[in-house]
């Protein structure tokens, strides 16, 4: 699919939200956001023109070499970014709530630079485009806050191009674990949930390694007592003590 469709959000059991349920969805998503922050006459600006859409699993929210027609703020969930580049795949990392998809249109190519495919469902503010743009050349507030999160992807991007060049694949394994709790992490009687359910192929492309690998040094960091598993997903136990071996490490 060359965009996301909008699809009426619902509750469990199929009921249509909408007026001041659908208002609190988009406001929830936006509370989560670079925009958070915004001053009223924007945010409502910003809020009337995206539509709040469920994200199915496998879902493609961009499409490499398609023209773009949208922006997704995401609220809840996770995506998948990655570039294709003569038959290999370049993994730019994942993306959760609060996090933009499809920014890279703003830079005013007519083709999609990468993929964009939901792996947890969830929901996100889907903007379109042309709207977007527009507002953005009349609203100083958005373009400040806009740039603002562009350059923290940036330097976030950077940091990950040094960690891959310079550190040793269980630092970069560490790293991995302690921004996935960051960003997915969830209260749990024995630490922090990583709530994300990463499979060990998943964060051998984030960090540029082998499964095999990852899977070894996950095996050498639980009989530490650095981290356990609980249904497949991965529970941080002692962040600190992580945080200390990835310096040494």
């Amino acid at each position: 699919m060359d965009r996301p469709k909008v699809r009426a959000l619902t509750r469990a059991g199929g009921e249509v939200i909408g007026g001041a349920s659908l208002d609190a969805a988009k406001e929830r998503i936006l509370a989560c956001s670079p925009f958070a922050d915004l001053a009223a006459p924007s945010r409502h600006a910003l809020l009337d023109l995206g539509g709040v859409e469920r994200l199915a699993r496998r879902q493609r929210l961009v499409q490499q070499g398609a023209p773009p027609r949208h922006v997704v703020l995401l609220g809840a969930g996770r995506v998948k970014v990655e570039r294709v580049t003569e038959g290999r795949v370049f993994p730019l990392g994942h993306r959760g709530p609060g996090d933009l998809v499809g920014e890279g249109a703003l830079a005013g190519g007519p083709n999609a630079a990468e993929n964009a495919t939901v792996l947890d469902e969830g929901e996100a503010l889907v903007v379109p485009l042309a709207g977007l743009e527009r507002l953005l050349a009349v609203d100083a507030g958005l373009r400040a806050a806009l740039t603002a999160a562009l350059v923290a992807r940036k330097l976030e991007t950077e940091a990950r191009l040094g960690s891959l060049l310079l550190r040793s694949v269980e630092a970069r394994l560490l790293e991995f674990l302690r921004a996935a709790a960051r960003r997915w992490g969830q209260p749990h009687a024995d630490g922090q949930l990583v709530s994300a359910p990463f499979t060990h192929a998943d964060i051998a492309l984030l960090i540029g390694s082998t499964r095999e690998t990852v899977t070894l040094l996950l095996g050498k960091l639980r009989r530490a007592g650095l981290i356990s598993f609980d249904r497949r997903r991965i529970v941080i136990l002692d962040d600190a003590h992580l945080a200390a071996r990835a310096a040494s490490t």
